[in-house]
């Protein structure tokens, strides 16, 4: 029981800027509620007096080939949010310019393989531990699967543990997203969630998902 409170007293609450911070009264609400908060790409310029900033949750795909622009973004980041602690990114397409149609992506652009993702994943993190440094942890979230060949690999259990394992960094496990894919994919979610990289979590994404019967799909 006390090896159990201690774990317990290690957990914070992370909560996400979102448009709710736009009211000043939701504002002091929610601060006053959490312990930390979640910046995103769209509140990369949320007011930086607020020290509770620790988490940053980017869209950015270090599986994907990097340029100029998102090594600029990434310098946003480190020069904006000086209280950082965590920084995670997304797993979400196999391709570099995914097409949005409806709640999905379709393939778009350059389709990468699973040998190529690595590879980038490799060259990316290397850099990303050099620009942010060791005190800050660097993580990948799981991604939800739907039926198109842009989520080819990029939700397999494998390739999400050869991502976390070989490049030394934690793991953002979202429930929701692993939920969706193994309905999907019409998979059992113990056994999905058992090859994930569950002793390298750091955070964990906890909302809801959806179930469109006509469709008899997972959103």
């Amino acid at each position: 029981s006390a090896i159990k409170s201690k774990i317990f007293s290690m957990i914070r609450l992370a909560t996400p800027i979102s448009h709710l911070f736009e009211n000043k009264k939701y504002e002091k609400k929610i601060l006053r509620s959490s312990d930390v908060l979640e910046c995103r790409d769209r509140s990369l310029n949320y007011n930086n007096y607020i020290e509770k900033q620790e988490l940053f949750h980017c869209d950015l795909q270090p599986i994907h080939e990097w340029g100029n622009v998102e090594w600029k973004f990434l310098e946003q980041i480190k020069n904006t949010k000086s209280n950082l602690k965590l920084l995670t990114f997304h797993l979400a397409s196999c391709c570099d310019k995914p097409i949005v149609y409806g709640r999905m992506f379709s393939l778009g652009g350059r389709e990468y393989t699973c040998a190529e993702m690595k590879h980038f994943a490799k060259n990316n993190f290397f850099q990303i531990k050099s620009m942010f440094g060791s005190k800050v942890d660097i993580a990948v979230e799981n991604t939800n699967f739907y039926p198109t060949d842009a989520y080819k690999n990029v939700t397999e259990a494998k390739f999400i543990s050869d991502i976390v394992y070989e490049n030394n960094i934690k793991f953002l496990f979202d429930i929701a997203h692993a939920k969706i894919t193994c309905f999907n994919k019409k998979i059992n979610f113990g056994r999905y969630k058992k090859d994930l990289p569950l002793d390298k979590i750091i955070q964990v994404h906890i909302c809801n998902y959806s179930i469109d019967k006509n469709l008899n799909q997972a959103y």
